[in-house]
């Protein structure tokens, strides 16, 4: 059936309110941790081998290391005596060495799961018989917080079930969530009970679960990953002085033990590190770097509220980042002498110069009001940042305006928000950020009325300027050499920046409907607006091709024009080439194929892409699984196949390599998909097919031809990158073929224009969500399209 995109409204968020802070309570302290780490088998089933625990015995008389370690008999050919002398020498450590051995898969995982209940609660039971003779649950303390790095993995190995929740209700959040149950150790006593069922929500951009209860598991993966730049384990080991042992794997007992050791040292470090940055909250509960900015908000920043008329009028007007090319006939054109611009601290400069940490109040203005306003502005463009919180509605045909967009059949229409276009719009009544209005071209035009900023206040620092000023005191280089002390406060002042915009633009819940604490709508409109404004002078100065949200790629002259054309507003315009081409000022050649979708090619032959979409693409090389998109040679070789005449021939030893899919089980979508897929390629029997879907199982997916009189393809499961290829019946080339053909929903192709729409009658639908939609078996192995974003 032929789709179309159309115009669609999002539902307002919630009105944001007032509310009491709690006080966080204390950190754990390094003998309050154990860190936990499991080895399995590598097949499907994930089945667990060992489960590893490091903790600290900590007294007026002691202080040392304990290192317990379960394994399935015969797993271990290294001695116990030999990996603790290992250990203690790689960590300088007196290490108490606790080594037991199991003859049975289910005897090792029950061992195991009542080892984690103790170390949590050290005997507490979960369900009492009191005074009435009723069996009631206990309030049970956590005496050691569990600590895993991607815990998902861990619980779900040690767990005999998970069960997934989309609709999970923890605390007040809602969202996709999972119970990890620990059948195997639950005990039923006449007087009490024990026993453990962990719950969890998937929170943040790598969906890590973060417990119902605190302390029951503390996953520092995403800690390791923004504050020191880890996203691994052997990263982490590295930053730590620890060694990880890869090469030796996981039937090393040392290799088993340094995991734990370097999990509980990771994050009693992480720890350290947060308590000296004078974060208030606590480390176990760090989800992103939206974290790091929300505990600066909280400490410096006092917020004011809209009204609720206030806040559904400037809801209207918000927008986040716009991508594409700026003219249809721009795409997949041979483009010369370009350079790729970037606004300074776009971000950063615009919340500075709008003082919007000043901010305090907010009010209406007449229409007479608004065009006072707009004449100043004609006359002195330079008083942007002064009236830039001016929101205006308006009424008429407008041939530039932002649009929220859905995709649909021809004559339905659209259930959900699927990005954001550049649009012409006739008979439209919206609400307009003072930075769009300027660049929207009405042909005819009705001012209704206006809210803007007021009130002005000093007693609030301003945040942006905070960051900016403190991050300066850190570099991460002086005369080219690292200046280790200064990574940790040079990156916390970095994220603090970075997300400080995110935290007034917060929306939660399933479908994103529920404001964030710091939400101001006027306040995250006039940032993203400004922004607009700014790339809109870019673009209208420089003839541009091209847009990301602060970015823009140019010709060299153009480029100059730009950087004149910004002078009023005292904004820069730096030339950041280099990012894309490593050491080059001028890329040579490039292409624009669509939103996020370009190349450039330097002089020297250096060549860097865009390639939204392939992402989710690995092929076999060198004998690991590398992603399309982020192999330099794989990725030239998709461009180079679509565009021979600009980048020359493709390697046909690369396009011939067989395609395949990732996939880890965070979901009861995929949990069930993958079940099915397992169930019909190896005929299991039920109980089989179960574990096969439980969370944190892992692997890859191998698109296969259709059978004879089908046009489904067939999707294959496995669990080695080499299984994925052998399987797979579709090439890189195949790949390549499909992605260059696609076009993106920017324009209009089929009568090759930009959009144009009508604006009476625009549904409210579900809003645009972040995530890859994975709801059905075809989103799993399908090229997904989100280039709408």
């Amino acid at each position: 059936m032929a789709t179309t995109i159309k115009p669609v409204l999002e539902p307002c968020p919630s009105l944001p309110e007032p509310k009491k802070s709690r006080k966080n309570k204390p950190n754990w302290k390094p003998h309050q941790l154990f860190g936990f780490d499991t080895e399995t088998t590598r097949c499907g089933l994930k089945e667990i081998r060992s489960s590893q625990f490091a903790y600290y015995i900590h007294n007026w008389k002691e202080h040392y290391m304990v290192i317990d370690i379960l394994a399935l008999k015969g797993w271990f050919p290294e001695s116990p005596e030999v990996a603790k002398n290992r250990v203690e020498g790689y960590t300088g450590e007196t290490i108490v060495f606790n080594f037991k051995e199991f003859d049975t898969v289910d005897e090792l995982r029950e061992a195991s799961q009542l080892h984690y209940e103790k170390m949590l609660y050290e005997g507490q039971v979960r369900v009492k018989r009191n005074k009435k003779g009723e069996m009631k649950n206990v309030s049970r303390k956590i005496k050691r917080c569990a600590v895993a790095f991607n815990a998902n993995f861990d619980l779900g190995v040690l767990s005999d079930k998970t069960i997934f929740d989309d609709e999970m209700n923890m605390g007040g959040m809602v969202g996709a969530g999972v119970e990890y149950r620990f059948n195997s150790s639950y005990r039923k006593y006449e007087d009490y009970e024990t026993g453990l069922r962990i719950k969890a929500l998937y929170l943040g951009a790598k969906s890590m679960p973060y417990v119902s209860k605190r302390g029951e598991c503390w996953d520092i993966q995403p800690l390791a990953r923004e504050l020191w730049n880890a996203g691994n384990l052997a990263t982490v080991g590295m930053t730590l002085g620890l060694p990880k042992l890869t090469d030796e794997g996981e039937t090393s007992l040392t290799y088993g033990a340094m995991d734990a050791v370097i999990t509980l040292k990771a994050s009693i470090e992480l720890t350290k590190n947060l308590e000296e940055m004078g974060f208030t909250g606590n480390a176990d509960r760090f989800i992103s770097g939206a974290t790091v900015s929300k505990d600066m908000m909280k400490r410096h920043y006092t917020p004011f509220y809209l009204s609720q008329s206030q806040h559904e009028f400037a809801w209207k007007a918000y927008y986040g980042g716009m991508t594409g090319a700026l003219d249809i006939m721009t795409i997949r054109k041979p483009l010369s002498n370009l350079i790729y611009g970037d606004l300074d601290g776009a971000y950063n400069a615009s919340g500075q110069k709008l003082e919007v940490f000043k901010w305090c109040d907010a009010e209406w203005l007449s229409a007479y009001e608004c065009e006072l306003i707009l004449k100043k502005l004609e006359e002195d463009p330079s008083l942007f940042w002064k009236y830039g919180s001016l929101h205006i509605e308006v009424e008429g045909d407008f041939e530039n305006v932002p649009l929220r967009v859905g995709v649909c059949g021809e004559n339905s229409q659209p259930t959900k928000s699927q990005g954001l276009i550049w649009s012409k719009v006739t008979n439209y009544r919206t609400v307009m950020a003072l930075g769009d209005f300027l660049h929207s071209r009405p042909s005819r035009l009705n001012i209704i009325k206006g809210l803007m900023a007021s009130s002005k206040r000093n007693e609030n620092p301003c945040l942006f300027k905070m960051c900016d000023v403190e991050r300066k005191k850190f570099p991460k280089k002086i005369d080219g050499v690292t200046i280790i002390k200064n990574l940790v406060p040079n990156t916390w002042w970095k994220l603090a920046g970075n997300c400080l915009y995110g935290s007034f633009a917060n929306r939660n819940g399933k479908d994103r409907t529920d404001s964030g604490k710091w939400f101001n709508g006027l306040v995250a409109s006039s940032i993203t607006g400004a922004i607009r404004h700014c790339m809109w002078i870019v673009n209208e100065s420089s003839d541009a091709y091209y847009n990301d949200t602060d970015s823009g790629l140019t010709t060299v002259e153009g480029f100059e024009k730009a950087v004149k054309a910004l002078e009023h507003l005292d904004i820069g315009f730096s030339n950041k080439t280099s990012d894309e081409l490593p050491d080059c000022d001028v890329a040579q050649i490039g292409v624009v194929q669509g939103s996020k979708r370009y190349a450039l090619k330097s002089e020297c032959g250096k060549f860097g892409a865009k390639c939204h979409g392939l992402g989710m693409w690995y092929i076999l090389k060198d004998g690991k699984a590398k992603s399309v998109a982020h192999d330099e040679e794989v990725l030239e070789a998709v461009w180079q196949f679509n565009y021979p005449h600009l980048f020359g021939e493709a390697d046909e030893t690369i396009l011939q390599s067989k395609v395949f899919r990732k996939f880890s089980i965070k979901s009861r979508t995929i949990s069930n998909i993958i079940k099915e897929y397992c169930r019909r390629q190896w005929e299991l029997p039920l109980l089989e097919v179960e574990k096969h879907g439980k969370a944190g199982n892992f692997g890859f997916l191998s698109p296969t031809m259709p059978i004879k009189g089908s046009s489904k393809m067939i999707v294959k499961a496995s669990f080695d990158v080499e299984s994925a290829s052998s399987l797979s019946d579709f090439k890189l080339e195949h790949v390549a073929l499909m992605w260059g053909m696609a076009n993106d929903k920017k324009f209009d192709y089929k009568n090759l224009k930009r959009w144009e729409f009508d604006g009476r009658n625009m549904p409210t639908v579900e809003a645009f969500d972040l995530l890859v939609n994975d709801g059905n078996a075809s989103n799993l192995i399908t090229n997904v399209d989100r280039s709408l974003r």
